[in-house]
């Protein structure tokens, strides 16, 4: 069963060229309870959409207009000062190969997704990758306190 609210307060961006298949994503995020999903279609739209607010996640069509979505997981994960250099992608596509889904994850994307895509399914990766990427945020933060010796 579907929790209508597993993804509220998340601020998402769906990136599809196919208006229908986008349309379709956008309904699925936002019936879970998703408050905040910007859409773009293409290459260039995604990267002035990232270029204009954080976002929680991304989900990226791997086809986009005869070009491939690595370009826009390469561009963020390259560009170190970006303040969505770190948000999970999640890679929407047609494609199962292995050597497509080995590119996507070599490239930087967190998770892989064949369409077409079941609600609860979508949900659950949406959460596991967020909940992966919290886990590594809190391993690699330093420590908020240092204590020098003991005290006896």
């Amino acid at each position: 069963m579907v929790d209508r609210s597993m993804l509220k307060g998340l601020n998402i961006l769906v990136v599809e060229d196919v208006d229908a298949i986008r349309a379709l994503v956008v309904r699925i995020v936002e019936s879970l309870g998703a408050d905040n999903v910007h859409q773009a279609m293409g290459i260039e739209t995604a990267l002035a959409e990232l270029d204009s607010r954080p976002f929680d996640v991304i989900l990226l069509d791997y086809e986009l207009s005869g070009r491939d979505g690595l370009v826009v997981i390469k561009k963020l994960r390259e560009d170190l000062d970006h303040f969505n250099h770190e948000t999970p992608i999640i890679v929407l596509t047609g494609h199962s190969e292995a050597h497509i889904v080995q590119d996507c994850m070599q490239a930087g994307a967190e998770g892989y997704l064949v369409k077409p895509v079941m609600p609860d399914m979508l949900g659950q990766r949406i959460l596991q990758v967020l909940a992966k990427h919290q886990t590594v945020a809190e391993e690699t933060r330093p420590p908020s306190e240092v204590v020098w010796g003991s005290r006896g």
